[in-house]
């Protein structure tokens, strides 16, 4: 990934996913925009600690502040990479908010900041890239969804409540299946991964697929860094959940039917591994 341009938003957080591919994507050579709006206590930037991270590190980063969840926002933010690095090439939407509640509880402002941080925040930045990766022909977007979208409420689950999050994760699933039919003929993949860590965001253990807590952050990041590489060039479209070990990719509904495809390795994957492990799931041998 050496002097790839990539844009990780809501890459800030202390224990985060976003935080985990910002330092893993610099790790690989590529150079980073380290998109958060939050601030610690004492003031100081969460994204300008994460950028401190990475050149520590030796890696090349620079932060941005603005919001996802306004068109100029994400507009700013793609732009923050193509003023530093000349280009674009990759785009890990990874900002999120939360809130829980009955339905008949959930107020406007809270269907309002759900939906604008999770679905506009993916479409204000998506919208921003894809056109310079149109003229690129190439790039990689990578949509963070949830299990949420289709777990709650599900016959022998217990409801929790999640109903807008619920909501905005299935439509994150559904903008990354139309946005890659419609990207492919440019070179562009879109994937959306949904991933289960622990988290500032979600600080308690969910169970994964085998029984166990969820791991750490750093457990997921890889798999989203192989995506982002030139040999996953062929995977466009597919919804992959990730959890320590755990990865399996979705078969999509309401298309022809066919099995999940399920893989565990114990301990974290690497991506030679994942470059060995996917492809052939997919029949791209």
């Amino acid at each position: 990934m050496k002097d790839k341009s990539a844009v990780v938003t809501g890459s800030g957080s202390s224990v985060g996913i976003g935080r985990s591919v910002a330092l893993a994507l610099a790790a690989e050579g590529a150079r980073v925009v380290v998109n958060d709006i939050g601030r610690d206590p004492d003031g100081t930037s969460r994204a300008d600690k994460v950028v401190e991270e990475i050149t520590n590190a030796s890696g090349t980063a620079v932060a941005n502040y603005d919001s996802v969840a306004t068109m100029v926002g994400g507009e700013n933010i793609i732009k923050t990479a193509t003023s530093n690095f000349g280009r674009i090439d990759i785009l890990v939407n990874c900002a999120g908010n939360f809130r829980s509640g009955p339905t008949v509880e959930t107020t406007e402002n809270d269907w309002d900041s759900v939906m604008d941080v999770h679905l506009k925040g993916h479409f204000s930045c998506t919208k921003a890239a894809v056109k310079e990766m149109i003229q690129q022909k190439s790039g990689r977007i990578i949509n963070i969804s949830s299990r949420a979208a289709f777990d709650f409420g599900a016959p022998g689950t217990v409801s929790r409540e999640y109903g807008i999050y619920a909501t905005a994760k299935a439509g994150i699933l559904g903008f990354t299946a139309a946005l890659s039919g419609e990207l492919r003929e440019y070179g562009i993949t879109v994937n959306a991964l949904l991933p289960s860590a622990i988290t500032d965001l979600f600080p308690r253990p969910r169970v994964r697929f085998g029984g166990g807590d969820t791991g750490e952050p750093d457990f997921v990041a890889p798999i989203i860094v192989y995506l982002a590489t030139d040999e996953a060039q062929r995977i466009t479209g597919q919804f992959i959940y990730a959890c320590t070990g755990d990865l399996c990719i979705y078969a999509r509904p309401m298309q022809l039917p066919g099995p999940h495809m399920f893989i565990r390795k114990m301990g974290k994957w690497t991506i030679d591994e994942l470059t060995e492990a996917i492809p052939p799931l997919l029949g791209l041998t």
